[in-house]
């Protein structure tokens, strides 16, 4: 759990705002920072499948 909460602090601090609603697979267009918070995504989300958290969203 530690681990997940250091990867989001580290996701936290960088600058991916640009690429909401902007095409993905034009990696050569994103910078490195936008490109090292895809990887931190996938990670904190491998973390968590290995600690059976659940990534769902719920709404009430």
């Amino acid at each position: 759990m530690e681990e997940i909460k250091k990867r989001i602090d580290l996701l936290s601090r960088l600058n991916y705002h640009n690429m909401y609603n902007n095409d993905f697979f034009l990696t050569w267009e994103k910078t490195f920072e936008e490109l090292q918070a895809v990887f931190e995504v996938a990670e904190i989300l491998r973390e968590m499948r290995n600690n059976n958290i659940s990534s769902k969203i719920f709404d009430s």
